[in-house]
C-alpha cells in the first residue's frame, strides 16, 4: 500500500501552533504590560487626587463650612476668594476643578468651587449653593457612608477622575472635598502606554516566529528523511537500501536528541524486521504444515464416530442422530453407539478435559476402548469400570474424561445406564412433557483405577426421546457471560413436539445455542446425541 500523500504536513502544522503560541504570548504579554502601566498611571493620578484634597482642606477657611445653613450664609466676598484661591491652586496643580459639597436633605449643594480660566473670562463659573443634579452616585456614597472614593464619570462639565472626601464636622455634619482631572490626559497617557505594549509584543512575536522556524525546519529536515526511508522500505517489501541505510546512521550519529534516538532505533529495528521477516516464514511454512495435519486429523476424528444417516436402514423401531461441532479442529467430545445384538443398543456420550489435539488423542483411546468393552461386558458398569482402569493406567498426562454410557433395550424401552460425572440427559415423552434423568453419581473416568461404577435403570415408552450432550451445550457463554443452562435445554427441547424425529431435536438443539451465543467465538466442544425410541410394535 503506497501512503497517501498529506496535504498540510508536519512542518507547515508545527508552523501554525507556534504561530498561535506566539500570538497568544504576545498579546498576553501586551495586555498585561497595558495593565501594569495603566495601574500604574491610575496610582500616580489618584496619589495627586489624594494630595489635592488634602491641600482643599488647607485652603478653605477653617469654620467655613460650619457656618453654611442655607443660600445666605456665605458672603459672596468670602465665597469669590475662596474660589479665587481654589483656581489658582486647582490650574496651578494640573487640575480641572477643586470643591468641597454639602449635602441638604436629598440635595447636594456647591459651597466651594475652583472655575476654569475659560469660566471666569465669560462669567460662567459656579456660583455659592448651586445644585449639583447631575452627581455621581459614589458621591451621594461617601456622604452616606463616609468613606472615600475615587470614581470615573462624565458630567455637563467634562468628563473627569475624581476623588470623593468626606470630612465630619463638630455638628455631624458632612462635607465632601473633591478634586478633578481630566481622562483626556489619561486618555493619551494610556493611548501611549498601549502603543508601547503592542510595539514590544509585535517584536516578540517576530522574534520568536523567527527562531522557531529555524528549529521547527531542524526538526523536521530529518524526520522528512526517515519518512521517505520508511514508505521506500513498504515499496521494497522491507527489502533495505544501503545508501539508505547509511543516511538513517548518519542522522543517529549527527544528532542527540529524541530525532537521533529515532533514527538509531529506526537501524536497529530494520535489522531486527529482516530476522523477523525470515523467522516468519519459517513459522508460517510450519503453521501451513500442522494445519494440514491438523485436517487430516479431524478427518479421521470424525471418521471414527457413527456418520450414516440413516444409521439402522430396515428397522422401524428405533431413529438415532448425533452431532459434534468441536471448538477448534480437533476436540475432546465424543459420541458412539452401536447394535451389541439385534435387540440392544450401546450408546455413550462423554466429554475430554480440555481442547485440541491431546484431548483428541484422549477421546480417541476412551473412544476405542468402549467400543472393545461394550461387545465382551455384561453391564455398563462394567464397562465403565473396564475403561476406567485402561485410562487410568499409564496416565502420564493426568486427563480425564466424562462420560454417559447406557444400553437401551428394543423389546422394552427399557435403558440401563451408568454416569462418569457426565451432565444426565433429558428424556421429551411421546406426549410433549420434558423430563430430566435423576443424576446418578459417579467419578470421572482416567483418575483412579479401582473406581467401581453402579447402574441405573429407566424405560422409555414408544415415541420418547433421549437427549444427551456434553457442557458445551449448558455451558455455552453469550452476551454479558451468561451461560446458556440446563433451563434454555428444556425449554428449547419443548418445541420439538412439532416434529419429534431425531434430527429435529438434534439441529434445533443446535441452533437454539448458536441464536444464544450469537457473534461470540465458541468457547467449548459441543456433542449432541439423540435417541427416539418408537416400540417393539414398529420392529416387524
Amino acid at each position: 500500500m503506497t501512503g497517501r500523500k498529506r496535504k498540510f504536513g508536519l512542518k507547515p502544522q508545527l508552523l501554525l501552533l507556534l504561530f498561535a503560541l506566539n500570538l497568544i504570548a504576545a498579546t498576553a504579554y501586551s495586555l498585561v504590560l497595558y495593565g501594569i502601566d495603566r495601574a500604574e498611571i491610575l496610582a500616580g493620578i489618584d496619589k495627586q487626587l489624594v494630595t489635592a484634597a488634602n491641600a482643599v482642606q488647607e485652603i478653605v477657611p477653617p469654620g467655613y463650612h460650619a457656618t453654611i445653613q442655607n443660600a445666605d450664609s456665605v458672603a459672596p466676598a468670602l465665597f469669590d476668594a475662596v474660589q479665587d484661591r481654589l483656581s489658582h491652586f486647582a490650574n496651578e496643580s494640573g487640575l480641572v476643578y477643586a470643591y468641597t459639597y454639602m449635602q441638604f436633605g436629598p440635595e447636594i449643594r456647591t459651597v466651594a468651587t475652583s472655575a476654569t480660566v475659560a469660566e471666569m473670562q465669560s462669567g460662567t463659573q459656579t456660583g455659592f449653593f448651586a445644585l449639583y443634579d447631575t452627581a455621581p452616585a459614589k458621591l451621594h456614597q461617601s456622604f452616606r457612608d463616609g468613606r472615600v472614593r475615587f470614581d470615573e464619570y462624565s458630567d455637563s462639565f467634562g468628563r473627569f477622575r475624581s476623588i470623593y472626601k468626606p470630612v465630619r464636622m463638630r455638628d455631624g455634619r458632612t462635607y465632601v472635598i473633591g478634586a478633578d482631572v481630566d481622562l483626556h490626559q489619561l486618555d493619551a497617557s494610556l493611548r501611549t502606554a498601549l502603543i508601547q505594549s503592542i510595539a514590544v509584543g509585535v517584536v516578540m512575536f517576530a522574534l520568536s516566529l523567527a527562531v522557531g522556524w529555524l528549529l521547527i525546519g531542524r526538526i523536521v529536515r530529518p524526520l522528512a528523511q526517515l519518512t521517505a526511508f520508511t514508505r521506500g522500505m513498504e515499496q521494497r517489501s522491507f527489502e533495505p537500501d544501503e545508501q539508505e541505510l547509511l543516511a538513517i546512521r548518519e542522522i543517529g550519529g549527527a544528532r542527540s536528541d529524541e530525532v537521533g534516538s529515532l533514527a538509531e532505533a529506526m537501524s536497529g529495528m530494520i535489522a531486527r524486521l529482516q530476522r523477523y521477516l525470515i523467522e516468519v516464514e519459517t513459522a508460517t511454512a510450519a503453521r501451513e504444515r500442522v494445519e494440514g495435519e491438523l485436517t487430516a486429523a479431524r478427518d479421521i476424528q470424525v471418521g471414527m464416530l457413527p456418520r450414516k444417516s440413516p444409521p439402522f436402514p430396515g428397522r422401524t423401531d428405533l431413529d438415532v442422530f448425533a452431532m459434534l461441532e468441536p471448538a477448534k479442529q480437533v476436540g475432546g467430545d465424543l459420541y458412539d453407539y452401536f447394535l451389541i445384538d439385534r435387540n440392544r443398543l450401546f450408546f455413550v456420550v462423554g466429554d475430554v478435559a480440555g481442547k485440541g489435539v491431546p484431548a483428541a488423542l484422549f477421546m480417541a483411546m476412551t473412544t476405542t476402548l468402549f467400543k472393545a468393552q461394550a461387545l465382551s461386558a455384561t453391564s455398563t458398569a462394567e464397562i465403565m469400570t473396564r475403561v476406567n482402569a485402561e485410562l487410568a493406567r499409564d496416565n502420564v498426562a493426568e486427563m480425564f474424561v466424562t462420560a454417559l454410557a447406557g444400553i437401551l433395550d428394543l423389546r422394552d424401552g427399557s435403558v440401563v445406564y451408568s454416569d462418569a460425572g457426565h451432565e444426565a440427559p433429558f428424556i421429551v415423552r411421546a406426549g410433549g412433557a420434558v423430563e430430566r434423568l435423576a443424576k446418578k453419581h459417579g467419578m470421572a473416568m482416567g483418575i483412579f483405577d479401582d473406581v467401581e461404577y453402579q447402574s441405573g435403570r429407566f424405560t422409555l415408552q414408544p415415541g420418547d426421546a433421549m437427549i444427551l450432550f456434553t457442557d458445551g451445550v449448558s455451558e455455552a457463554t453469550g452476551p454479558g457471560e451468561e451461560l446458556y443452562t440446563a433451563a434454555r435445554i428444556r425449554t428449547a427441547l419443548e418445541r420439538t413436539r412439532e416434529n419429534p424425529s431425531a434430527r429435529y431435536i438434534a439441529e434445533g438443539l443446535a441452533d437454539s445455542v448458536r441464536a444464544f451465543v450469537g457473534e461470540i467465538p465458541q468457547s467449548d466442544d459441543i456433542a449432541i446425541l439423540v435417541i427416539c425410541y418408537e416400540g417393539p410394535a414398529a420392529a416387524a
